[in-house]
């Protein structure tokens, strides 16, 4: 029995790669199916190599054991992650900024280090990026603002990769493999075009994929998503995962405070000063939509 990480999986197909650094094709053994646990991209496995059978053919692997996971996200499915990049464009498509928040929440959830990329920033005027910055302003996470025409911010965007684990989750056509394909050209992956009639990108990356970085660490690429969903969260919790809320939470009138409409709260008098007004509109927002799921 060999151990390694799996790095792609798809068609129910999984390729793990050893401690060697040699890849295997493997398919679940079925416990793991009738278990209903999902293998993901990023998981460390106990696996049977599959055996040669001529000289350019081999039987699958078989992947015997998931091992415990350090962290994980649904959507996209990956685990065993340092950091989340989320990768949102300012034009073509917008940001969609409730979006970041929602990634942002389940990284905290999760116990996960997050970045925010704003990439494209070619395409937009140096006035509307103020704009930007003083609509964001103050901000919890930080925010690189990128190019992957140009190479604005990839140096920067590198030393924030470098020696971590990471993976780049947003929309389709913000530029996941472009930005890719910039911070290490030879990865050569497949890129799209945002449709002029909706706005939206195309799906270009099919499928998770963990990949190796020559200036160290390594960076899953993900298919792009415009909805995400809380589960197995309670709105009582919520706060706990935006980071400036939890800070200023201690010095509410009420220990039970949920920061909507109770006296001497901390978190409220704070809006439009070190708090975010939009980001406690994402809040406010996502209490109400945990609320109705708790109702039904």
């Amino acid at each position: 029995m060999l151990q390694g990480t799996v790095v792609k999986a798809a068609g129910g197909f999984f390729t793990v790669r050893d401690e060697d650094g040699q890849e295997h094709t493997c398919r679940a053994r079925g416990i793991l199916k009738r278990g209903r646990e999902t293998l993901m991209v990023g998981d460390r496995v106990q696996f049977k190599p599959g055996n040669k059978i001529s000289s350019s053919t081999r039987d699958d692997g078989l992947i015997e054991k998931i091992e415990p996971r350090d962290n994980c996200l649904q959507r996209p499915p990956v685990s065993n992650v340092d950091q989340l990049a989320v990768i949102m464009s300012l034009k073509h498509p917008s940001c969609d900024w409730q979006l970041v928040s929602r990634m942002l929440v389940l990284a905290e959830k999760e116990n996960m280090s997050a970045f925010v990329c704003l990439n494209k920033i070619d395409l937009t005027a140096e006035e509307e990026i103020l704009k930007i910055e003083n609509q964001i302003k103050p901000y919890p996470y930080r925010v690189l603002y990128t190019s992957a025409v140009t190479g604005t911010g990839i140096a920067g965007l590198k030393e924030q990769l470098k020696e971590k684990c990471s993976v780049f989750a947003g929309p389709s056509g913000v530029g996941k493999s472009t930005l890719l394909n910039a911070i290490q050209p030879g990865l050569s992956l497949k890129t799209g075009t945002v449709s002029d009639k909706i706005k939206r990108g195309r799906h270009t990356t099919r499928q998770a994929e963990l990949l190796s970085l020559d200036l160290g660490g390594m960076v899953v690429d993900t298919p792009g998503f415009t909805r995400l969903d809380f589960s197995n969260m309670s709105s009582e919790e919520l706060a706990f995962y935006f980071p400036e809320l939890e800070e200023l939470a201690g010095s509410c009138g009420f220990r039970d405070c949920k920061h909507l409409t109770e006296p001497r709260c901390a978190v409220r008098e704070e809006v439009g000063s070190s708090l975010n007004p939009m980001r406690y509109e994402h809040y406010k927002y996502f209490v109400s939509e945990l609320d109705q799921q708790e109702a039904y």
